[in-house]
């Protein structure tokens, strides 16, 4: 099982890391070469052309160009631009320690890097709490994309669509968009970026930004679809930010490899380190690296500094310093288009990685592109007059460098359409349905974009909310490993182009390949039907509508079935007087439609096993993982022979036939769980394909570390290598001598023109290097047993290095462990429910001092004799490391047993599964569980630095923009809204106006704080409080017509507006003095209008029954004096019909007395009929008078 594997854990880079140290250190650590962009307008824009072509694309090396700093806008190309023009846009950056997205503005992010990077030093760079938050993949301003079009060579930019010269063979006249007249067009020539050939809805947006801190990193990984990958470093930090704050200088490390080394390091990834590089989730340690059976090339990507990243070629970044912005950006070209046909899409397949560049569209679109070209060059031949412009059209090198590409992508749209040819039939040609070729159709399982033809299913169909219908699209390739939905078959034909369309355009483009290569030869392409002729195989379509038939249809509203258990040993009864019976197997009875297997030599269903002609069948299971079959492979072949009869067979039986050589898996399969990419109705109906296959390599006696996977996969890459980066004559116009740019360390230094044998660059830093400028890489002797012996072998690879001998094996706690390289391993928890989280490693002690510049140790030390020797005489080494192995994990378990992990720590190691059960009182159990939780504060996480902040639906104000402040609110029950019942009070004369305190966050910035602390923006002591301030709206309104309201409100309190069931009586106060008469009247004709406001005039028993008056009338025109709440009310009818308003109001009240409202005391008033008729009302011991006239 993949969990029982261990795998390396996260070891992140200490901000002092010493990085020349390291590489002169180390043997297997080399510079990147290095250019000038200065040196590519000295030798031409050809000869870099031919230098990437050469050193990248076919070498398979990367390539650095620096000084791009000097070119670049530097008023433009900085955080502070970034910050004013694009502060605003949300984008999400990834937090890597936690492996979330967090939603931020690129402002935010910018003005909190200071924080994030200087919480990093010597001591705390391997916490695991720590923020590492990257903001990756975000779109390019539209200001840089213009800026950096006119810096970058037009070959290596973004979305290129040619690369001839201006004025160039080919070239015609064309609109001049800066000034009036024509202008001459560029050339006719291949494109830079196939990506430019599709239709713009269907390119992908490939140009990013990558802004991170120190500690932020990229794990391991490849460039999608096997595109050249290119990064340009434009801004970094410095000493100091132009705020004037200290800030740490920024800068990347890159670890690269080349091209031709990607199956060895993809299989030292899932031998040694326990991971697929093709998932993207592990960052190597530097103890790996150094480990490594290749050689990695070193980078310190600073300001100015562009990346070339080979095709297919691993590599990953650790940044460091306060900031490091970047643009990055990826070519498709045809040697990239053909390792992805080949290796990136099937890898990509396996894992469910999201195809984005639609590559076989690609190659369609390039194809009508390129032919439309060359039908114009044959138009300019015909129509010129001049003998040398027809000499230049013919024998122009990018024009026949276009014919070369046309030809390569011609034999790549040759394999599409026979992977598509189904068997000729008319009455199923008519069942396939067409649907028009937008580019969306990708697969649901494997996320690969769908050219052409494709599976869908009838059944499995779900609405969507918006009327549409989300169907459940299967790829040819998926369907035949078994992937599906639920149903396995039933599934309908459907097509986006129709097929005549596609055999007349190939048919089209075939013949114009014969007329420019001057007719008919050997090598000439051949006709659609001819090609099919010479297939051996079927094709995929055929091997899926074959597979149509034989795998059954399944209701997926039916719960699955259980399997039959097996019974592979006899039973053995016990008796009651003790003794044992042995009851014999019943023999086995094969069901129909069912084949034994010959591996477990059990039956299962035959559509799920292949049959020899021999008779035996194999599953596809153990085909894939035993004999590294895939199982289109085993379909396609009609001719297929098991492995029995190849004499390869490796189960428990045929290992003893004689003349036997069973198979050894030729590498490493860890197994991934596609459920958590693929869509939730997918299965895999023939291979699990979450399984490995280390149990069939520890049956082979491969399970070493230096195993016979990794010595097969190095000698393949040195034969790749010694084949050199030469031009081949049928894809590639070769004009004589290569000339190739270097130029020295020194900025001073005039460069130097270098001619190569083979092509490749000499960086003059490197040094030692062959006069042929090629590097050769000691093999490892442990894969290479020509090494072992003679006199003139080299000593093995034995140095330890220091963090493997100094680490402190008492910090290896939950299943970590080190191997005798000093890579940090880590067993997986079983109890984990998702293993694939990247765990980090346990504290590491520092390194060994390095020794000082500029001595003898401090130059680069060679294998042969510069390291202390370690004696192995008494060992073998691979008993030694055997041994040292089951020292690391008895330690483990050692620390296991002490922290009570020992059950899981030894299932893990050993790859079992232990299942407990205890037995607990009922009683006791419903105790427990009726038991309420104790509710624990949640601690404060400190190492929280930045947050989101996205301002929420349900605030406008931004929590991190604006601080919360604790402020001291008052609230006065007199003046609340709130539908509050207080307590009736028995003693007379009680304050009922007193005021509850809280405390209330409220944000720096809003309005509440700008009331709260008025003007001076905070609280006064000594400052005399000032009249509250009309709101706008009643400003306005009292512009209107209101004069004689007052513009600033009064300091008396203001009446209550609770609602209330009492009928309220309208009751004008009358004073016995003309001073205290206003105060008075104004404050009963409030709460006049307050209550009437909520109460219902029609029912005074229904108090549920209440209702607001809806609009106010005009105040009579007989009034001649206003108070600030003197409108009258529109007062709701009596039930006789009457008029409820008071033509008088009158009332007692005592002069100097408290003007408290006289509804807040009373339980009711009875209110005197419509006749005018007056009855004494008792509140709470006082009598009030009051009078209604109609």
């Amino acid at each position: 099982m993949p969990t029982a594997r261990r795998s390396a854990a996260f070891d992140p880079l200490s901000p002092d890391l010493d990085l020349d140290a390291l590489v002169q250190q180390t043997p297997n650590f080399e510079y990147v070469t290095r250019i000038s962009c200065d040196m590519i307008e000295t030798q031409g824009l050809d000869t870099f052309e031919k230098l990437v072509l050469l050193h990248v694309l076919i070498g398979g090396k990367p390539l650095v160009i620096e000084g791009f700093h000097k070119r670049l806008d530097e008023w433009t190309f900085t955080s502070a631009w970034l910050q004013d023009n694009h502060g605003k846009k949300y984008e999400n950056a990834r937090n890597l320690s936690k492996q979330t997205n967090m939603t931020v503005s690129i402002g935010h992010y910018l003005s909190n890097m200071n924080k994030l990077t200087n919480q990093w030093n010597r001591h705390n760079y391997r916490d695991r709490d720590r923020q590492r938050l990257y903001l990756k993949d975000i779109d390019c301003p539209e200001v840089w994309h213009d800026k950096l079009r006119e810096v970058v060579p037009p070959s290596i930019f973004y979305l290129n669509d040619s690369t001839g010269d201006v004025g160039g063979p080919g070239a015609v006249d064309e609109p001049n968009p800066h000034a009036p007249g024509l202008r001459k067009s560029r050339g006719v020539a291949r494109a830079g970026d196939l990506m430019s050939c599709l239709p713009p809805a269907m390119r992908a947006e490939n140009l990013m930004c990558y802004i991170g801190h120190e500690g932020t990193y990229t794990p391991a990984h490849r460039e999608m679809c096997a595109s050249l990958g290119q990064n340009l470093m434009v801004e970094t930090s410095g000493t100091l930010d132009p705020d004037g704050k200290p800030t740490k200088p920024g800068s990347s490390i890159w670890f690269m490899t080349e091209s031709k080394d990607r199956h060895l390091v993809s299989e030292y990834w899932l031998s040694t380190l326990g991971h697929d590089i093709e998932v993207e989730a592990h960052f190597a340690q530097i103890n790996a690296w150094k480990s490594a059976p290749f050689t990695t090339y070193i980078v310190e990507q600073k300001l100015g500094d562009f990346i070339l990243i080979p095709p297919l070629a691993p590599h990953q970044v650790w940044n460091r310093g306060t900031r490091t912005m970047k643009v990055a950006w990826n070519r498709t070209t045809v040697e990239t288009l053909e390792l992805a046909l080949d290796e990136a899409l099937p890898r990509a397949r396996m894992v469910g990685r999201d195809e984005q560049y639609k590559n076989k569209a690609m190659i369609y679109f390039a194809l009508g592109r390129y032919s439309e070209l060359l039908r114009h060059v044959d138009r300019q031949k015909g129509s010129v007059s001049d003998h040398q412009h027809t000499l230049d059209l013919k024998y122009s090198p990018k024009i026949r460098q276009l014919q070369k590409d046309f030809r390569r992508l011609f034999s790549l749209y040759t394999r599409l359409l026979l992977a598509e040819v189904l068997p000729h039939n008319p009455r199923d040609d008519k069942k396939i349905q067409y649907l028009p070729f937008d580019g969306n159709i990708t697969c649901s399982f494997c996320r690969c974009n769908i050219f052409n033809r494709f599976l869908t299913c009838t059944t499995c169909i779900i609405p969507l909310e918006n009327g549409e219908e989300d169907t459940y699209d299967i790829c040819l390739e998926c369907y035949a490993m078994g992937r599906s939905c639920k149903c396995i078959s039933g599934y309908k034909w459907v097509e986006q182009f129709k097929w005549q369309e596609l055999t007349d355009k190939h048919e089209r483009w075939r013949q114009q390949i014969v007329a420019f290569e001057g007719g008919l030869t050997d090598k000439s392409a051949l006709p659609l039907h001819m090609e099919q002729q010479y297939m051996r195989k079927k094709s995929l379509a055929a091997v899926c509508q074959e597979q149509l038939r034989l795998r059954p249809w399944t209701d997926p509203k039916k719960p699955p079935t259980e399997p039959k258990l097996r019974k592979d040993a006899d039973e053995s009864l016990v008796n009651a007087d003790g003794t044992v019976t042995v009851k014999k197997r019943k023999p086995q009875v094969i069901e129909k439609g069912h084949i034994k297997n010959h591996v477990s030599n059990y039956p299962e269903p035959a559509w799920k096993l292949s049959a020899c002609k021999c008779g035996r069948a194999y599953s596809y299971g153990n085909l894939f993982r035993a004999f590294d079959t895939m199982p289109l492979t085993v379909m396609e072949d009609p001719d297929w022979q098991c492995p029995h009869c190849l004499r390869i067979c490796s189960c428990g039986k045929c290992r003893k036939v004689a003349g036997m050589k069973p198979f050894e898996p030729t590498g490493t399969v860890l197994g991934y769980d596609t459920r958590r990419v693929a869509d939730p109705r997918s299965t895999e109906s023939l291979v699990d394909f979450k399984q490995s296959n280390f149990e069939w390599v520890k049956k082979a006696g491969d399970d070493s570390e230096d195993s016979r996977r990794l010595s097969r996969r190095f000698d393949e890459a040195e034969a790749a290598k010694s084949q050199g980066a030469a031009l081949d004559d049928d894809h590639y116009v070769n004009e004589g001598e290569n000339t190739i740019i270097t130029n020295g360390h020194d900025e001073n230094e005039s460069p130097t023109v270098q001619t190569c044998q083979d092509d490749i660059p000499i960086d003059p830093l490197l040094g030692g290097l062959p006069s042929n400028g090629t590097q050769t890489v000691r093999p490892n002797p442990a894969f290479d047993d020509s090494l072992q012996d003679g006199e003139n072998q080299e000593p093995p690879h034995l140095f330890v290095a220091p963090s493997a001998v100094m680490l402190d094996q008492r910090h290896l706690g939950g299943g970590f462990t080190t191997d005798e390289n000093g890579i940090v391993f880590q067993y997986p928890d079983p109890t984990d429910p998702d293993p694939t989280v990247p765990q980090y490693a346990p504290p590491q002690v520092e390194q060994r001092s390095q020794p000082a510049k500029g001595s003898d140790q401090s130059k680069k030390r060679k294998r042969s004799d510069t390291r202390d020797q370690v004696q192995t005489d008494m060992l073998d080494p691979n008993q030694a490391n055997e041994q040292y192995h089951k020292a690391q994990v008895k330690r483990t378990l050692a620390d296991a047993r002490r922290s009570d992990r020992y059950i899981i720590a030894e299932a893990a190691m050993s790859g079992k599964s232990l299942s407990v059960k205890l037995g607990v009182d009922k009683n006791k159990l419903a105790q427990i569980l009726n038991q309420t939780p104790a509710q624990t504060t949640r601690p404060i996480k400190t190492n929280v630095i930045l947050q989101s902040d996205y301002p929420s639906p349900s605030s406008k104000v931004n929590p991190l923009n604006n601080p919360l402040k604790r402020a001291r609110i008052e609230r006065d029950d007199e003046f609340s809204t709130r539908k509050n019942k207080r307590r009736k009070s028995e003693k007379e004369g009680e304050d009922l106006t007193k005021k509850s305190s809280k405390f209330m966050a409220i944000s720096s910035g809003s309005e509440a704080e700008e009331d709260m602390n008025g003007d001076d923006g905070g609280y006064a002591q000594d400052r005399v409080p000032k009249p509250r301030q009309l709101p706008a709206y009643l400003a306005r309104k009292n512009d209107v017509g209101d004069h004689e309201i007052p513009r600033e409100l009064t300091s008396e309190p203001r009446p209550s507006r609770r609602k209330s069931t009492l009928v309220e009586s309208a009751v004008r106060p009358h004073h016995s003095s003309k001073e205290s008469e206003e105060p008075v009247v104004a404050l009963a004709e409030a709460n006049r209008r307050a209550k009437l406001r909520a109460l219902h005039w029609n029912n005074i028993d229904s108090p549920e029954d209440e209702s607001e008056p809806e609009s106010l009338p005009e105040e009579p025109t007989g009034s001649t004096k206003k108070t600030p709440a003197s409108k009258p009310l529109n007062v709701p009818r009596l039930q006789n019909g009457t008029s409820s308003v008071p033509p008088k109001v009158k009332a007692s009240v005592t002069p100097g007395s408290v003007p408290v409202s006289i509804f807040s005391k009373g339980r009711k008033i009875r209110v005197a009929s419509s006749k005018g008729s007056e009855k004494p009302h008792m509140t709470n011991g006082k009598t009030a008078r009051h009078s209604l006239g109609v």
